[in-house]
């Protein structure tokens, strides 16, 4: 008797549970999907690359000691003053170009002295002839001067070749004389006097003199060979640092290098990666707000322009084709799309949604195509 009670309890409690799993399932079917939809709309499609940069001054000028020039005789400027273009800001002296320049004085005075004495010659011949004539007959007094004529001629074009010479000896003297006094190639400020760079000792020159003019800044950084192929001079680019997160500057591409300035190793490959230099000129003076030397991120735009679109959010891919879910009574049906321009928010819609429907804008892994749905 008991058995068969227990028997009649073990059988009530699986018709209770199938009953419950059946009424679950058919509640499940029935329930309805809560989604966020959005329709076509026209948008600007900007497509960016992110570049880290380096603040520096447009236009600087570095003045090294050169020990070939010999020794520094004068400083003519100090930090902070204010310079223009062929100011002089350091002054050579050489022992040896003294004693060169003494050297060249003394030839010239000499080829002068030979070139005088050889012209009085040449003019003293006419009352030689008529010397020698009263010793001999006309003609070989003639043949005799000429021959003589002809030689003295030769030597004094030789000495004024010789002067020429010297006359150029004299420029180049002079060219190197004024090579000693090194002047600014720039209009700016003098950013630092550095004396005792001439007794610098380490691998690393330093410079004498550095000249920066502070109203005109330009961003610095690389690119790879990927991105060298989209970046054309003129781009816009958008300019921010960490150091001033609410801060953002404008500026157009300057100049790419046609040759990469350096080559970086691969992790984990014997390859290497070619990077290419980029400069920014910034159109904001207030970048001044920050350093040269500070970090930046340069947000280039590569290309922009208006089109239909949707949130990349929406997109549904599936074996390298695109979807989305369309609402239509109260349903999802999974419909294919034609894509073209792709930013990070927005994708361009070509074929497959009017501005009319709505889309879901952010479908999840349980919607499925034919689900009923329930608008937000």
């Amino acid at each position: 008797m008991k058995k068969g009670i227990t028997i009649l309890v073990i059988a009530s409690a699986i018709v209770l549970v199938i009953g419950i799993n059946v009424y679950s399932a058919q509640s499940g079917s029935s329930k309805t999907t809560n989604v966020a939809v959005t329709n076509l709309k026209e948008k600007t499609l900007k497509n960016t690359i992110m570049v880290p940069g380096t603040l520096k001054l447009a236009n600087e000028q570095y003045v090294y000691f050169d020990a070939e020039k010999g020794e520094i005789e004068k400083f003519h400027v100090t930090e902070g003053s204010h310079v223009q273009q062929g100011t002089p800001l350091i002054t050579y002296k050489s022992d040896s170009m003294e004693l060169e320049q003494e050297q060249n004085q003394l030839e010239k005075k000499s080829s002068y002295l030979q070139i005088d004495s050889l012209s009085k010659q040449i003019s003293n011949l006419n009352k030689k002839q008529k010397d020698l004539e009263r010793e001999m007959n006309k003609q070989e007094a003639k043949e005799q001067i000429d021959s003589e004529r002809t030689q003295l001629n030769l030597d004094l074009e030789t000495a004024k070749i010789d002067l020429e010479r010297k006359q150029l000896e004299t420029k180049s003297i002079t060219k190197k004389e004024q090579d000693l006094e090194i002047t600014s190639d720039i209009n700016g400020i003098v950013l630092e006097v550095d004396k005792e760079a001439i007794n610098n000792t380490s691998e690393v020159q330093k410079p004498l003199v550095h000249i920066g003019n502070t109203d005109e800044y330009v961003a610095m950084g690389v690119l790879s060979e990927y991105d060298a192929l989209k970046i054309q001079i003129g781009q816009t680019v958008k300019i921010t640092s960490d150091v001033l997160p609410d801060k953002e500057w404008s500026g157009s591409v300057k100049q790419i290098d046609y040759l990469p300035k350096q080559q970086v190793s691969v992790e984990g490959s014997n390859d290497s990666a070619n990077q290419y230099p980029i400069q920014v000129k910034i159109d904001n003076k207030d970048i001044s707000m920050i350093k040269p030397g500070f970090k930046l991120l340069l947000e280039i735009e590569t290309s922009s322009k208006r089109a239909n679109s949707l949130p990349t959010k929406s997109i549904i891919n599936k074996k390298n084709r695109k979807y989305v879910y369309v609402v239509k009574d109260k349903e999802v049906l999974l419909r294919e799309v034609k894509v073209g321009e792709v930013t990070s928010k927005y994708i361009e819609i070509k074929k497959g949604v009017s501005s009319k429907e709505k889309v879901v804008s952010n479908p999840t892994e349980n919607l499925v195509d034919g689900a009923e749905v329930n608008i937000q």
